[in-house]
């Protein structure tokens, strides 16, 4: 039997859930969620996912429109190697210059076996248009007008393209097709000109893409010039600067080695003196310096490691600074931009003279162009005379463990019994003190025998590139497409 109380209950619980209902078909009506809204519902549906993909698409659009243009304002070059068409020569591109106003450009490659290709300009073409599209695009006429020239730099493999845009360089891609007009090496059976036009089956020919409206084209201050700049100014601003800049990297680096192993040796010559064991009936027999090779007796070195000398320049200007306030302007700038930060320290070797087969000189306050030879009175009439007489100069050796290593007691090292450990202190000196005199005899010879001959190279090299240089200028030499 259901009581009153029970029937309450019922009661509140039918109301509750015809409450529930009641909402749920307001929710359904209202947000046509109901069977009977089915097709409407899926329009909605189509609707606000096509509005989304609207949207995704519309955002992947501008993303790779924004990438392509953040690409094009900021690639200059856009390969790095290429090969020649039908014989097949490789070469590379350096990175592409511009001068201050951006109104003039270098792109210069180097073919990887010179004697392959002429060192005649002249024997050279070359044919830009514009590019549609990303650089595999189809040919186009330039943004802006443009004139060439082609520079050879001798026999060195080097080949440059200057190109003149009056009006400044638009930011577009172009294509320039280089070619060669005459053949130094037999051709291949079959080109290599796959997906390219019929003048590459014909014709010796090889492709460059390069902007250079880009932020990554590098000045040049050769191109700076109100003129069609010289070869040999072209030349030392690029390859020769590159190179040099990297060598004296190696001999700043070298002397604060040596630096290094000098004062090993001054601290195992004083340990020397303070250093004595008993030999025999002798209490106190001390190990004494040996005598030392002419190549390396009385060698020392002056000036500031790298960070005294960041030191002072904080507080002084460079002018007031010794070391480097001489320095040519070149010098300094080639001390002063090394592309990770490096500085350079000031350190002078003061020896005797230099190695058999060797050379010394400051390198430091010159640079290659500034010339180094003219300065060091060899008596040779050139640079190839003086390196010609140095080879055949013979190489020193020098081995510390040959030196005699005398004892304070009138005997050497070598007249200590192998048994007596009393010795020992005296035996892991001289030790130390052969590995710090080989590896400084090892360091200079490095300096003065390959070193520093290799910057007369450089300068032997840019001599040679003055005299034996070509340029072609004009429509025979270059042209566009306008």
């Amino acid at each position: 039997m259901v009581t009153a109380t029970e029937r309450s209950s019922s009661q509140e619980d039918l109301s509750w859930l015809e409450r529930v209902r009641v909402w749920r078909k307001r929710v359904s009506d209202r947000f046509k969620l109901g069977p009977h809204y089915t097709i409407e519902r899926f329009g909605v549906v189509m609707a606000a996912l096509s509005l989304s993909g609207l949207l995704v698409v519309g955002m992947t659009v501008w993303g790779a429109l924004s990438a392509g243009n953040t690409v094009l304002s900021e690639t200059a070059l856009y390969n790095s190697t290429f090969v020649t068409s039908r014989t097949g020569v490789e070469g590379t591109v350096n990175p592409v210059y511009v001068n201050r106003d951006r109104d003039r450009a270098l792109v210069l490659m180097k073919f990887e076996i010179p004697s392959q290709m002429s060192s005649d300009a002249a024997d050279y073409y070359v044919y830009g248009t514009g590019i549609d599209g990303g650089p595999g695009g189809g040919p186009t006429t330039l943004d802006t007008p443009l004139a060439g020239a082609v520079y050879s730099f001798g026999n060195t493999g080097y080949l440059g393209i200057i190109l003149e845009a009056p009006d400044g360089f638009a930011p577009q891609l172009i294509n320039l097709t280089v070619r060669a007009r005459k053949e130094l090496m037999t051709p291949r059976n079959r080109p290599v000109a796959t997906g390219m036009d019929r003048s590459f089956i014909e014709n010796d020919q090889w492709r460059v893409v390069v902007n250079p409206a880009a932020r990554g084209a590098e000045h040049l201050p050769a191109l700076d010039s109100d003129r069609l700049p010289e070869p040999e100014d072209i030349f030392a601003g690029t390859v020769t600067w590159r190179t040099e800049q990297a060598k004296r990297r190696v001999l700043d680096s070298r002397l604060a080695d040596m630096k290094t192993q000098l004062t090993r040796i001054s601290n195992y010559t004083s340990q020397m003196a303070q250093t004595s064991v008993r030999v025999g009936n002798d209490p106190s027999v001390r190990l004494l310096p040996p005598a030392l090779p002419s190549a390396i007796d009385g060698d020392s070195i002056t000036g500031m490691d790298s960070v005294e000398l960041r030191t002072e320049l904080m507080e002084k200007p460079s002018s007031a600074i010794e070391g480097v306030a001489n320095k040519t302007e070149r010098a300094a700038l080639l001390d002063t931009t090394f592309p990770d930060g490096y500085l350079v320290n000031t350190y002078t070797l003061h020896s005797s003279g230099p190695m058999s087969g060797g050379t010394d000189f400051d390198w430091r306050q010159r640079s290659v162009a500034d010339g180094y030879f003219e300065t060091l009175g060899t008596g040779e009439p050139s640079i190839g005379d003086y390196l010609a007489h140095l080879s055949e100069q013979p190489i020193p050796s020098m081995s510390s463990r040959d030196l005699r290593w005398p004892l304070s007691n009138g005997d050497t090292i070598n007249d200590v019994r192998p048994g007596d450990t009393r010795a020992k202190p005296l035996i892991e000196l001289r030790n130390n003190a052969m590995t710090a005199y080989d590896e400084y005899f090892a360091l200079k010879r490095a300096y003065q025998t390959v070193d520093l001959l290799e910057l007369l190279v450089m300068e032997q090299t840019l001599d040679q590139v003055v005299s034996e240089s070509t340029k072609a200028s004009g429509p025979t030499a270059a042209s566009f497409r306008s």
